[in-house]
């Protein structure tokens, strides 16, 4: 069932909304646009699930079991190559300067109050968005 128009246009009032109040999250959970890695991801699984299915048959005709089970376990891999996504570097770069390294600089520092949690800036937000910010 097709979005109304009223709801299409709030759909796209939230996202406009969701990139300008954090844009980090919002690129998080924007489509990639690698379709080709991803199709040749998907080829290459198939591939390999389908050499791995060929070389089960011949175990299957030869009474070689330890075959089949590698045939088995190379169909596994083959399939999760193929349906999960590769991890770039460019995904680890979104922490920022500090890394993921020592020290208390993440997002649980301890900051004025409640702002250095993730849960104590969404708190932030929601004060400022209905006026009721202490810090005014």
């Amino acid at each position: 069932m097709p979005l109304s128009e009223h709801e299409q246009k709030m759909l796209d009032e939230m996202e406009r909304q969701l990139f300008a109040d954090d844009p980090r999250l919002a690129r998080a959970f924007a489509p990639t646009k690698n379709s080709r890695r991803s199709g040749r991801r998907i080829a290459i699984g198939l591939g390999a699930v389908l050499l791995g299915l060929g070389v089960l048959v011949l175990a299957v005709s030869l009474p070689a079991i330890w075959l089949g089970v590698i045939a088995f376990l190379g169909m596994l891999a083959g399939a999760i190559y193929a349906v999960t996504t590769p991890s770039s570097a460019s995904q680890g770069d979104t922490q920022g300067p500090s890394g993921g390294g020592g020290g208390h600089t993440g997002p649980t520092a301890p900051n004025d109050g409640h702002g250095g949690t993730f849960m104590g800036k969404l708190e932030q937000r929601w004060e400022k968005r209905s006026g009721d910010d202490p810090r005014r």
